[in-house]
This record gives structure tokens, sequence and C-alpha cells, in this order.
């Protein structure tokens, strides 16, 4: 198989990931304004997997890449130019917004609650969906420079000691005291922080030792396809017994259930999406997630969204609630078009890409 092929089925699967995260953000703003019976059960799906998918694609892309023979110190710089550039670009624009909300709108935020959120920035913790970027960097970089000290069994005992540890420690990292004062802040931000990178090593291990499997054979296949399928149905009936988790936040209930809810909906995924016609959207989605991912709720995508789409549907006559979703659909993926295209080939230097050549990006994976 073709580092090409790899790459498109796993891009659609980021696709997919990136719009499971938008529509659960989405649900859970609907959620206070037309709470419908099927929105939490919709949620606690979305929230068993669809983080941890993107872990496991990246331990599949390493595997691919044979990623642990490059050097240690072209590791870092290749991790920290991909993923902490655009921490620490988007952190700034949030703080922007932020002081700007403070001054035009200090009934929604007050320049004391500035603190926080310039603490959670330093000390990588991060703002709102940013805390993704610092956890995958620290985790691929702790998971290669173990890489190249162990083999997958040694690898595999660790990690899991480390997940279990994290998840024992959980609830001290979940301790509301951490925010009673900027010191105990900062304390609580630094060790959530490096939980949540040790924590997506278990994730990008699994990732890792599956990539044989995931990858082998060229041609789509009905029980690959299956298969999939077979894994996505067992996580939805499997998730709402583990009830609601949240990996921002270090909730898993059942720790082991949560794994084995992730690990199903993540490869369930990816087995579909391998095994599907190509969908240019989702490719779409997939290449741009970061993009998506750090703009659809701070960037105000969003909510400027729900009110047009509510707007609009006032005059709607004939299947309201179906035509109120794919207007927010529509919506979302027109703004965030926009959104894209300027990172992409305007502020290009913000995201960590190179300028786009006049006749048209090269694809990365």
């Amino acid at each position: 198989m073709t580092s090409k092929q790899r790459i498109t089925y796993l891009d659609m699967a980021k696709g997919v990931g990136i719009v499971l995260m938008v529509t659960g953000h989405l649900v859970g703003s609907l959620q206070t304004i037309d709470n419908k019976p099927y929105f939490s059960p919709l949620y606690q799906w979305i929230a068993s997997f669809h983080m941890p998918l993107f872990f496991v694609i990246s331990g599949i892309v390493l595997r691919i890449t044979r990623e642990e023979e490059r050097d240690m110190g072209h590791i870092v710089y290749r991790k920290a130019k991909g993923l902490l550039l655009p921490y620490a670009s988007f952190s700034l624009i949030y703080f922007v917004i932020n002081i700007c909300t403070c001054i035009f709108f200090p009934d929604l935020l007050q320049f004391s609650d500035l603190w926080r959120y310039l603490i959670y920035s330093v000390t990588l913790r991060g703002v709102s969906v940013l805390w993704f970027l610092p956890a995958l960097f620290l985790g691929e970089v702790v998971f290669l420079w173990v890489r190249k000290r162990m083999g997958p069994g040694r690898m595999t005992v660790l990690f899991s000691v480390t997940g279990f540890l994290i998840f024992f420690f959980s609830p001290v990292l979940g301790w509301e005291g951490w925010e009673s004062n900027l010191a105990l802040m900062t304390v609580g931000a630094v060790l959530l922080t490096l939980a949540r990178g040790l924590l997506s090593c278990t994730f990008l291990l699994t990732g890792y030792l599956a990539a044989g499997l995931v990858t082998a054979g060229e041609k789509k296949s009905a029980a690959g396809f299956l298969l999939g399928a077979v894994m996505l149905a067992a996580d939805i009936i499997l998730c709402p017994v583990n009830g609601s988790v949240d990996l921002n936040y270090m909730v898993f209930q059942n720790f082991l259930l949560y794994l084995f809810c992730a690990c199903l909906g993540s490869f369930g995924v990816i087995l579909l999406c391998k095994n599907v016609y190509q969908s240019k959207l989702l490719l779409f989605y997939g290449t741009n997630s970061l993009v998506i991912m750090a703009t659809h709720m701070e960037f105000k995508v969003m909510l400027h969204t729900i009110r047009f789409s509510y707007w609009l549907n006032q005059y709607v006559t004939r299947a309201k609630e179906w035509v109120l979703y794919a207007t927010m659909a529509v919506c979302i993926t027109v703004l965030e078009a926009g959104i894209i295209y300027l990172f992409r080939h305007v502020l290009y230097f913000l995201i960590g890409k190179e300028k786009p050549q006049a006749g048209g990006e090269k694809r990365a994976g």
C-alpha cells in the first residue's frame, strides 16, 4: 500500500473526528436552548472516542512513517513547529479576543479572569480546545523517546501502567481547590498538562501496535467495512454503561471500559473510512482539522451559526428540525472554509505551514 493511500483514509477518519467534535460542542450548546431526548445519548457516544481517535491515528502515522528512526532533535523541532506553533498562535489570538470581550462585554468576562487564561496558556493546559495540541506534542515526543529505548512489549507494559496511574490520580487532577488561587492554579495546570501527555501515549501505542493490521491490504473489503460497523455499534451499546466521560478534564468513570469504548469507536471509524469510497468533504475536514478545531468555538462560528439557523428556521413550515440542523451544517462549513483559506493562504506561518506554491498546495499527510 502506498503512503498516499494510507494518508487518504486516515485523513477521512480525522474528518469524521472533527465533525464529531463540532457536533458534540453544538449539542452541548443546543441543550441549553431546546434539550431534545437524543442529545444526551449522542453527546455520550461522541465523547466516548472522538478525542482518542486523533491520538490513535497519530500512532498509526508514527508507525507508517518510521518516525522513531529520525534524530530526536529533529523530531522535537518538527513536532513543535506543527503543534506548539499553532498552539502559541491561537492562544495569543484567544487572549486578544478575551481582552476585547472584557472591554466591550464586561458582563461576560472581567479583566481579573484574564490571569486564569494566561496561566492556562503558559502552562500548556490550554484555553478551550487548545489543550489537545500540547497533549499530542508531549505524547509523541515521550512516546518516540521511549520507543528508541524499548521494544513494543516493554512499551506496552510501561504505558499501561502509566495509564492506570493517571486514572488513579485523576480525582486529584480534577480537584476544584486548584482554582482557589494563582499559585495552586499554576501547579494544577502543569500537573494536568503532564497527565494528558502521558495518557496520550497509551492511545498512541494502541495505534502504533495496530498499524500493521489496519493498513494491511490495498483493496476495499466488505468484511473490513462490516467489522468497522460492528465496532461502532458495540461502542453505541457499551458507552451508556460507562456514562459521561471527558478526556480534557480526566473524567473516565470505569477506566477499562473507557479504553475499550475508545478503541472500538476509533478503529471502527478508521475501518469504515478505509473501506468506503473517497469523500472529498471528509478529506477537506480532515486535512484542515487543526484550524477547524481551534476556530469553531472561540471565533464565534458556532454561536453565529446557531443564531442565524434559529432565525431562519422561524420561516420554515415543513421538516423544521431537519432544516435547522442542515442549515447549521452548511453555515459552519461555509464559515470555516473562509477561515481555513485565510490560515492556509495568508496566515500560513501561524500554523507552521509553508507558503503555498502558485500552482496550488500539495496535500500533506
